[in-house]
């Protein structure tokens, strides 16, 4: 009887120890098996925030950039609508000066006097009253032809286009054409004295001017 009993014992001893070492088995699988996905979420996590900080960093120089190209764009257009508030001020002024008569005739003069036939003077409205002046000076010079002075609306600041009627020549001595060939200059010293690096030089015009 003893004997059995101690068979049995020994049976369920054996059994609890088959137990516990499996469950102890199945613990430390489980618990791998957590690391394991602990781990891999961790690293999904910090993979995910690695991309998302690279992108945020892209989208921000992006951003950055762009505002900074916008900004610089809206300087140059205001200097440029600073310089052009400047010249129109200064041009309407530019008959009060003493030689704004002697430029203007002696351009004439030295135009007409290239033209060996028919001749067009193009003037602004308000100088048509130095319409005598004009054709005193002209046959002062040696011009002694019949000479056409029209009013042209599209000179605005003064000066004057002659026009070889027969020989298709223009010569152009207004204002704008001179301001035309000096304003990359006159740009360029606005900026100079504002601190601010030139822009893009202005395009020559391909019109056939003398």
């Amino acid at each position: 009887m003893d004997d059995k009993k101690s068979l049995e014992n020994s049976i369920r001893n054996e059994a609890e120890q088959q137990i516990l070492a499996i469950a102890r088995k199945e613990a430390e699988e489980i618990k791998g098996l957590d690391d394991a996905f602990a781990a891999e979420i961790d690293g999904f996590r910090n993979l995910t925030k690695t991309q998302t900080d690279a992108r945020i960093r892209q989208e921000s120089s992006k951003i950055e950039n762009r505002a900074g190209l916008e900004l610089k764009k809206l300087k140059i257009r205001g200097i440029e609508a600073f310089i052009g508030r400047a010249v129109e001020a200064a041009m309407k002024t530019i008959r009060d000066n003493p030689n704004y008569k002697k430029f203007l005739l002696d351009r004439l003069c030295d135009a007409v006097g290239r033209i060996p036939a028919e001749a067009e003077i193009h003037l602004e409205a308000k100088d048509l009253i130095l319409e005598k002046e004009i054709r005193t000076a002209l046959k002062a010079a040696g011009v002694d032809r019949e000479i056409v002075i029209l009013e042209d609306n599209r000179i605005r600041w003064g000066g004057c286009i002659i026009v070889d009627v027969s020989g298709g020549r223009i010569f152009d001595s207004t204002i704008e054409r001179i301001y035309f060939r000096k304003s990359l200059l006159i740009r360029r010293e606005v900026m100079r004295v504002m601190g601010t690096p030139p822009g893009d030089t202005a395009k020559e015009s391909s019109c056939k001017i003398q």
